[in-house]
C-alpha cells in the first residue's frame, strides 16, 4: 500500500479545489442578450440622427413634423428598458462588492432585480420626453439641444458599455 505524504496531500487538495471552483461559476450580472445589444446600438443611431436634425434649433410651429420621430425613438428606448430589466439579476453577496465597484466608477448599481442599463435607458426616455415637450412648447435653441444631447450621450454610453461588457 502506498503511503501519501504531506506534499502529495497538499497537491491533491489543490487539484480538487481547482476542479470544484471551475465547476461553480458565480453569475454576477444578467446574461448577454444579443437582440438587446443590437436594439440599443440601432436606437443610439436613431437618437444621434434626431440630434443632428435639430442641432441648429427648432421652431415650435413645426414640432408636429418631428413628433412622430420623437415618439418612435422614445417607444424604442422604453421597449429596450423593459427588455433590459426583464433579465433576472443574480442575488449574491458578491454582487454587493460588484455594486460598490460600479458605483465607484459612476455607474448605477444593480438593484431591485434590474441591470444598470435599464436605469440608464429609463433616464434617456425621460430626457427625450422632456426635449419633445420643450420643442413643442417653445422650440429648441441650439444650446438646449447640446445640453439634451450631452445628457443622453452619457446615459447611452453607460448602456452600451455595460451591455457590451456582458458579452464575454
Amino acid at each position: 500500500m502506498m503511503r501519501v505524504n504531506a506534499d502529495n496531500r497538499l497537491m491533491l487538495g489543490c487539484v480538487l479545489l481547482i476542479l470544484l471552483l471551475t465547476g461553480c461559476a458565480a453569475q454576477l450580472a444578467p446574461k448577454y442578450d444579443s437582440a438587446l445589444f443590437k436594439g440599443v446600438t440601432q436606437t443610439n443611431v436613431n437618437i444621434m440622427e434626431l440630434f443632428a436634425a435639430v442641432a441648429e434649433g427648432t421652431n415650435s410651429a413645426d414640432c408636429d413634423k418631428r413628433a412622430k420621430t420623437f415618439n418612435r425613438i422614445i417607444g424604442s428606448v422604453d421597449a429596450l428598458a423593459i427588455q433590459a430589466s426583464a433579465r433576472p439579476v443574480p442575488d449574491s453577496s458578491v454582487a454587493e462588492k460588484v455594486n460598490a465597484f460600479l458605483e465607484s466608477k459612476g455607474v448605477a448599481a444593480m438593484s431591485g432585480g434590474k441591470a444598470p442599463s435599464s436605469y440608464s435607458l429609463e433616464h434617456v426616455s425621460r430626457v427625450l420626453t422632456k426635449m419633445k415637450q420643450v420643442d413643442c412648447a417653445s422650440g429648441l435653441k441650439p444650446g438646449a439641444v447640446a445640453a439634451f444631447k450631452n445628457d443622453v450621450v452619457v446615459s447611452m454610453d453607460q448602456v452600451i458599455t455595460y451591455e457590451s461588457f456582458l458579452e464575454r
